[in-house]
């Protein structure tokens, strides 16, 4: 499998090959901005080059769907769906916060866990949810406790208050508990969210905000989750490949623009 990663400053191309039971991944990522579109297809080609696997063996292209930097989605999911086309394979759209959480459980040691994942949204908003995340090989990856969403910064203890999940009628189905939620994704540390979200509900010591490998989306998570999505039969055709955008607002009028910077100013001062 395939997978492609662009919706942040950084593009992550992997490579994922299951067989007889084992999973290996090849993986690239490089921070080019801007510059995505004209590296993406030959880091494509380097990454199948080195594990000796022609475009044509590939059963499926995974994609970041997103939230995530507007241009960044596109880039992706136009390539993906180049190369669905191209190849006639199928693409897997694969939740870009949902592979942060992944990523941080990944590499906490556990098996299972809430992840809160916070990521930084620009124009002083976040991209926020919660997943409940199992790492167990042949299960689902798992489930949304918070879907995908939009919150000011300013927002972020009281938006979450209103949506945090209850327990549900299932005896598995308990409510995610603050002390034992992992955090996820970039805002933890950029944004300053760790120190308030510790203080607040009486955290020490406070969790570990992720490292810098684990924020941002890397393929090779990516391709993990996809991977599970394949056995569950969620491909679909590329000609139904699209991101998945969460607010319809990709930039400040130079009033907003003024605004955020008095905000940050005053952030700073306090």
């Amino acid at each position: 499998m395939l997978a492609l990663a662009t919706s942040s400053d950084w593009c992550s191309v992997a490579l994922h090959c299951h067989d007889a039971g084992i999973d290996e991944s090849e993986c690239l990522s490089e921070r080019l901005g801007a510059e995505q579109s004209e590296r993406i297809l030959a880091m494509v080609r380097e990454v199948c080059g080195g594990a000796g696997i022609a475009l044509e063996e590939i059963d499926a292209i995974a994609f970041d769907a997103g939230p995530g930097s507007f241009t960044g989605l596109r880039i992706g999911c136009s390539v993906a769906q180049g190369l669905g086309f191209a190849l006639r394979r199928p693409v897997l759209p694969i939740d870009a916060l949902a592979t942060l959480g992944w990523q941080r459980l990944r590499a906490s040691g556990r098996v299972a866990a809430d992840v809160l994942v916070a990521n930084d949204a620009r124009m002083d908003e976040l991209y926020v949810a919660m997943y409940r995340l199992r790492l167990d090989a042949h299960a689902q990856w798992g489930e949304a406790l918070i879907e995908p969403r939009v919150v000011a910064r300013a927002d972020f203890l009281p938006a979450l208050a209103e949506c945090w999940p209850g327990a549900g009628t299932r005896p598995e189905e308990t409510a995610p508990l603050p002390e034992q939620v992992l955090p996820g994704g970039n805002a933890w540390r950029l944004l300053g969210l760790l120190d308030e979200w510790s203080a607040h509900h009486g955290l020490v010591p406070a969790p570990l905000a992720p490292a810098s490998e684990q924020a941002y989306v890397r393929a090779d998570a990516l391709a993990e989750i996809a991977l599970r999505d394949w056995r569950a039969g969620l491909a679909i055709d590329a000609s139904a490949a699209a991101p998945r955008y969460v607010r319809d607002k990709v930039a400040l009028d130079r009033d907003e623009q003024r605004a955020l910077r008095l905000r940050r100013a005053q952030r700073a001062d306090a």
